[in-house]
């Protein structure tokens, strides 16, 4: 740790020669003559120049005995480079080497610049100069994420001129990361960037160990993703005193258990909603930095039951690779990506992959469920947003699929009997046409589903989001929405529209959304060569 004293007056350090101090402390007499005061001075030096050579002599010897043996007590290889350079190398190849081993994926289109040095310039807040100043951290990278812009939802014709015009009332409420394009009818998402931060041991650096900050499952500010949240949590050590005292690799791995640990602490991770719409994220966006996913641990919050445990062991991460509860833990490598976006469609894609699911799905023409999911049946984790007129409504809904006569069947999301999570995401991917529902958590089932899947969300006015909207246009789905009264203004029950319900399925189930694709990549400047590839 360095340690900063004021400068005095005049901003200089400077002080009086040594021997003037012992003039002063110990009473010569300057008034003697001046060959005898020179003779004195000149005498003093030579001890003084003498002295000091010799005990820079000693200490120049024991330096060097201590670097050899540091040397030979590290664990770590040793390299003609230096390491702290050898580690940022390493993990600056690790995105485009990744991108270049996935180009077939679809999640390539989407993938961010990294952009992982500090040239004179370069703003201090970006990831490879915060990097540069935070002790402890090897490299930095700060993720610039392509533009793009999603199709404003569909409405019932009946309804488009009152639930549009409110509709839009409601993107204040997003308006931190996206606002309306130029172009009517598109929604744009502009200037996102993600942070990853790396603390290693590297020679010049330090381990690091998560001690329980950013705190997990706590809705703040400096929670994980959201806007303060700070590397403060990781505590590093200099590297030299790690050296000195594990003098060897048992000790170094009993010291540093974890190889490679990501920090994915933000709230309620452990409940189905936030473990899709932040665990993910993180995952997707620090997974590059691990050689492998088996030899990437992560630090969560409180520990989860049913579909979100075993959608970790889904991503690799079962078997006592998550530490959850927050508890200490020491690793080589501490992998910080808690600056992550909370909508793109890089993110949404990667995910599915990591499920092992084709993000494109089965063509729509091959899938023939409409699933229902319902909150007056089965369990809800917070109370409302029930349909009163659901059962009419359902009846309905069956009489329209039986005069299409295309082989659809509505079904109960809380009648379905399959587990466990695999099975289900993969019988959601094969057969899932359409995803209805009051707005809720269990409507991102619709994720397992592909592209062209209609999503219909009926949203009271009094319990609003965009979130089911934003999820559905990045991953290429028609969405459409309802927007209803509540039965009070206190509550989130409502009764729903059937006839406009009837008007989207009749009209969108099915089929691709009839404007065209629900989303597209833009870019500020609007020259036909720039986007020339995504024609």
């Amino acid at each position: 740790m360095r340690v900063f004293f004021p400068l005095p007056a005049g901003g200089s350090l400077a002080r009086s020669p040594p021997y003037q101090r012992l003039d002063a402390e110990y009473g010569v007499d300057i008034e003697k003559p001046l060959a005898l005061h020179k003779r004195c001075r000149s005498l003093f030096i030579l001890l003084a120049l003498s002295f000091g050579s010799v005990v820079g002599f000693v200490i120049v010897l024991y330096g060097l005995d201590g670097r050899r043996d540091a040397t030979l007590s590290s664990p770590l290889p040793h390299s003609s480079t230096s390491p702290a350079r050898d580690s940022h190398n390493r993990f600056a190849d690790s995105l485009p080497t990744f991108l270049a081993n996935h180009l077939a994926s679809p999640s390539s289109h989407w993938a961010p610049a990294s952009l992982n040095s500090c040239p004179p310039g370069t703003p201090s807040y970006l990831a490879p100069c915060l990097a540069r100043r935070r002790e402890g951290a090897v490299y930095g990278e700060e993720l610039v994420y392509p533009d793009f812009r999603i199709r404003e939802p569909l409405f019932a014709p009946s309804r488009i001129n009152d639930d549009l015009p409110a509709w839009r009332q409601l993107m204040k409420e997003i308006s931190e990361r996206a606002a309306f394009c130029g172009e009517r009818g598109w929604v744009c998402y502009r200037g996102q960037t993600g942070q990853n931060i790396a603390s290693t041991f590297c020679g010049v650096l330090a381990n690091a160990t998560y001690r329980g900050n950013p705190a997990p499952d706590v809705w703040t500010d400096r929670a994980c993703m959201g806007d303060g949240v700070t590397t403060a949590g990781l505590e590093t050590a200099p590297a030299h005193a790690t050296i000195n005292t594990l003098t060897s690799l048992e000790t170094y791995n009993a010291a540093f258990p974890v190889d490679t640990l990501l920090i994915a602490t933000p709230p309620d991770s452990w409940s189905f909603q936030h473990f899709l719409d932040r665990i993910t994220h993180i995952v997707a966006q620090g997974y590059h930095f691990s050689p492998g996913l088996n030899a990437l641990d992560v630090v969560a919050g409180r520990s989860p039951g049913g579909s979100v445990a075993e959608m970790w062991e889904m991503m690799g991460l079962g078997n006592g690779k998550v530490h959850y509860g927050s508890p200490r833990v020491a690793a080589k490598t501490v992998v910080f990506s808690c600056r992550s976006p909370l909508v793109h469609p890089w993110l949404s894609l990667r995910s599915l992959e990591l499920f092992g699911l084709d993000p494109a799905g089965v063509p729509i023409d091959r899938r023939k469920k409409v699933v229902y999911i319902s909150r007056s049946h089965g369990s809800t984790l917070n109370a409302g947003r029930r349909v009163l007129n659901e059962d009419k409504m359902l009846d309905q809904i069956r009489s329209l699929l039986v005069e299409r006569d295309q082989g659809e069947e509505l079904v109960l999301f809380h009648e379905l009997n399959i587990s466990p999570q695999p099975q289900l995401m993969a019988w959601f991917h094969q057969n899932v046409r359409a995803v209805i529902g009051p707005h809720g958590g269990g409507l991102y089932n619709h994720r397992w589903t592909g592209r062209d899947t209609l999503v219909l969300e009926l949203m009271p006015r009094s319990k609003t989001s965009h979130m089911f909207w934003e999820e559905a246009g990045v991953l290429g789905q028609t969405y459409a929405n309802v927007l209803l009264e509540p039965i009070s203004h206190d509550a989130s029950d409502m009764d729903a529209d059937i006839p406009a319900v009837l008007e989207l399925l009749g009209e969108h189930l099915g089929k691709p959304d009839p404007r065209g694709s629900p989303i597209e990549r833009t870019y500020h400047w609007r020259a036909p060569e720039l986007l020339a590839d995504e024609q």
